[in-house]
């Protein structure tokens, strides 16, 4: 039996409405056991005082009277949620809900509000000081979603340039590197490179967000760059870092050191952009929301696909950016490769329709090029487009670890793993200092594998195994890989922490389960050494 109690969900934009863990209607009679439910879900922690909820609900009663109102309107409220009802908690002091187990829709991620609505509407307690509760919880609620609602807006204008400080140091480079860090952080969101800070065609314009400035110094014939992005109107140092370089033709070449540097700091800027920007811009909402759907998709886990994919479309909202379509179509990718219970058909006609849409409006961008491509290889077997795609990708943006991705794994399909394992290797020390590098890690182990490098897939699937600790799709290899090398203990222990991570799995479907999402493990036939385990 699962351990696992029921949640229900709470609805107050509009109707109030509570439907229960099988979508039973459990909404409660009476106008003030509804208000009673209603005041705990928008509390802070989802709890009060009961004295609070008697002055609220019953303020023209005395207070023995309004004491025994409340627990008559608790016993009602139990006995309505029926098996549900022990979430409902109260003691001598207070009254509260369980907060793990109660959803309430203007709290959720991916809510949008709907403005033909209001909050609680229609519900009539007709008493004083509820009324000034909810006039209260209706205008903040507006004016949370009037801070968060876009205004027009042109984009994040970034100033890239260049300074030199002694002699021999070539100000071309810095100018280069600049705008690569420049460029990969357009490819993320809205944004314009600007040749100069403050002045512009359009008096109206606005003055630059970014300042993003690349130093150079030469000592004995080499160069170093001192690389910085602040945040303009306040002087926030968003990234630094030092980056010495053997010449300076590194950066015309964008070996890997360089690409590290670009990737690197266009991550950290963006990462910081909904901090520094005003939350009302579209693009700094946009960015916000998408940042943290990408911390959702990359856990690979169902429930987080789903918020990802909510979230992802809540930045389309806000700002009508393809590259947002295409990370919709990876989140549906890996949802039809991890078996999330979606139907197959479906989610492969809205991976084709999100591709295409992103390409409409996003055909220049490589990170959208990309990701299309990964989408092209993983879902829909297209080798020639997916090359297509990333070739261009790659061009276009040589300091981007996604490009070099997407390429190998077009390589990968069309029937070529000695280049994927190179450009995967390529991909995955560019992208050594991203909070998502476990993405690049496993790829790069299931790489090895293919190529029958099971030494260097290890090394991979147990860095990715460290970045990401619940990474199922990194124990899953190791513990073929951890079978093959004879080390039956760590194995079993991969096993184990499998049987904890991910719902349902067994040795046996690992093995027998042609579905399992373990195909290049089983067209290598690692799978069958482990039927010892069984």
């Amino acid at each position: 039996m699962s351990s696992v109690k029921p949640c229900i969900r709470i609805d107050v934009n509009g109707p109030l409405n509570v439907a229960g863990p099988d979508g039973t209607d459990l909404t409660p009679v009476g106008a003030k056991n509804q208000a009673l439910l209603a005041i705990l879900a928008l509390s802070p922690k989802m709890t009060r005082p009961r004295r609070w909820l008697e002055d609220k609900l019953w303020s023209t009663f005395g207070p023995e009277q309004a004491s025994a109102n409340l627990r008559q309107a608790l016993s009602k409220l139990r006995r309505g949620l029926g098996d549900c009802g022990d979430l409902l908690t109260s003691d001598r002091s207070g009254i509260g809900l369980d907060p793990q187990r109660v959803q309430v829709d203007v709290l959720g991620a991916d809510f949008a509000l709907d403005t033909s609505r209001e909050l609680l509407e229609g519900l009539d307690v007709r008493d004083p000081e509820f009324d000034d509760w909810l006039r209260d919880e209706r205008s903040r609620l507006k004016a949370k979603f009037d801070q968060s609602r876009p205004s027009e807006s042109d984009g994040v204008i970034l100033y890239c340039h260049a300074q030199t400080h002694g002699a021999g140091a070539n100000t071309l480079i810095g100018d280069v590197l600049a705008n690569q860090i420049g460029e990969n952080i357009t490819e993320q969101v809205r944004a314009w490179r600007r040749a100069d800070p403050d002045t512009a065609p359009d008096p109206d314009q606005a003055r630059a967000d970014m300042d993003v400035s690349c130093d150079l110094a030469e000592t004995d014939g080499k160069p170093t760059v001192f690389i910085k992005v602040t945040h303009s109107p306040s002087g926030r140092i968003l990234f630094s870092k030092l980056l010495p370089l053997d010449r300076a033709e590194d950066v015309l070449r964008s070996t890997n050191d360089v690409a590290t540097v670009v990737f690197e700091a266009a991550d950290r800027v963006l990462g910081k952009l909904p901090l520094v920007i005003e939350n009302g811009r579209p693009e700094a909402r946009a960015t916000a929301l998408s940042r943290l759907a990408l911390y959702r998709m990359f856990s690979f886990e169902g429930p987080s696909l789903a918020e990802a994919d909510g979230l992802l479309r809540q930045a389309f909202d806000a700002d009508p950016n393809g590259v947002y379509l295409a990370w919709r179509g990876l989140v549906r990718t890996i949802q039809l490769i991890e078996l999330t219970g979606a139907d197959s058909r479906q989610i492969l006609e809205e991976i084709t329709e999100f591709s295409h849409r992103a390409m409409e409006l996003s055909s220049d961008n490589p990170l959208a090029q990309s990701l299309v491509g990964h989408a092209r290889v993983m879902a829909l077997s297209d080798s020639a487009g997916a090359s297509d795609l990333a070739e261009q990708a790659v061009a276009r943006s040589p300091c981007n670890a996604f490009t070099w991705q997407a390429l190998s794994a077009a390589k990968m399909l069309a029937g070529d793993p000695a280049a994927a394992f190179d450009l995967s290797q390529k991909a995955r020390t560019i992208a050594r200092f991203s909070p998502f590098r476990q993405w690049w890690d496993l790829y790069h182990c299931i790489v090895a594998i293919a190529c029958n490098k099971p030494d260097m897939a290890l090394e991979a699937g147990e860095a990715a195994a460290r970045a990401a600790p619940s990474f199922r799709p990194a124990h899953r290899h190791l513990l073929a890989l951890y079978t093959v090398q004879g080390q039956h203990e760590k194995a079993m222990a991969t096993a184990e922490k499998l049987t904890k991570i991910e719902p349902g799995f067994t040795l046996d479907r690992f093995i027998n389960d042609e579905s399992y999402p373990v195909r290049t493990l089983r067209n290598k036939g690692l799978l069958e050494p482990l039927r010892a385990l069984l």
